[in-house]
């Protein structure tokens, strides 16, 4: 072989090499663009310009741990598979589901949270006790919401769809109609902080959910997620933000949600 090849061959190897580099560069410091709920307490929110939530601090705690850069992004819940499918943003942390996971055919991460849907009616409502009684009701709900596929199932229904929580909590207290079904934590947020007595809950909770951060498949996020979950549970941070947001100590920490979860996808299959 003639010097002169192996010459220009070296000189491709090294241009090569160098390309990979600054690809594997551009990849490390790329801003992560991570979908959050606009305003659904206690979970997600904006107060002035800043953004605040268990959902929030967990995210930056998880950010840290993986050196991740971000931006996050408030978008509507209904908006959020959208966002991952088109590429507009890179992960969804907002109240996702793995049921919503699996049924829009994206990549779930390790689940953070695990909670439940409720009844809010009027507090003069003395008709509806529990979903059992909500057969041909007037629901209002979140449009892609756990609680919007669950009144979608009920037979009769009227389903009053909102891009926001709050529209249909108003929905409910014009009497425009009867129930709202909604994940556990909002609603106590809500008949707290907002509701001024208004409102309260009909029956037990119900529907059991396990929230995770979605993404599209084949990406390189979730692997590096998971890892920095595990450091979090471990090092007292995730129970430190429980306490900040949820009053008291978690009753389940992810790794216990995670094998309960995993418990209920084999007997599914």
């Amino acid at each position: 072989m003639n010097e002169g090849f192996r010459s220009k061959r070296g000189i491709v190897l090294s241009i090569t090499l160098l390309i990979a580099l600054i690809a594997s560069g551009c990849t490390q410091n790329k801003t992560v663009k991570v979908g959050i709920e606009e305003n659904f307490r206690p979970y997600t929110y904006t107060e002035g310009s800043e953004k605040k939530g268990f959902e929030v601090d967990l995210w930056q705690a998880l950010a840290k741990k993986s050196k991740l850069t971000y931006e996050l992004v408030p978008m509507e819940m209904g908006e959020l598979n959208k966002g991952l499918k088109s590429g507009a943003i890179d992960l969804a942390i907002a109240g996702k589901t793995i049921t919503d996971a699996r049924s829009n055919d994206l990549e779930y991460s390790d689940p953070y949270f695990q909670t439940n849907l409720v009844i809010l009616t009027a507090s003069e409502n003395s008709t509806i006790k529990g979903k059992d009684d909500l057969v041909q009701k007037a629901i209002a709900t979140e449009n892609g919401s756990p609680g919007f596929y669950y009144a979608s199932e009920i037979q009769g229904a009227k389903i009053h769809g909102f891009s926001k929580i709050s529209d249909a909590y108003e929905e409910l207290k014009s009497h425009k109609a009867d129930a709202v079904i909604v994940e556990e934590r909002n609603a106590q947020d809500y008949i707290k902080n907002t509701a001024q007595g208004s409102v309260k809950i009909a029956g037990e909770p119900f529907q059991k959910e396990s929230l995770a951060i979605l993404a599209k498949k084949k990406n390189k996020y979730i692997g590096k997620i998971n890892e920095a979950l595990q450091s979090v549970s471990k090092d007292g941070t995730y129970e430190d933000l429980y306490t900040k947001w949820f009053t008291g100590k978690p009753k389940m920490m992810p790794n216990k949600i995670k094998k309960e979860v995993e418990h209920d996808l084999q007997h599914e299959a």
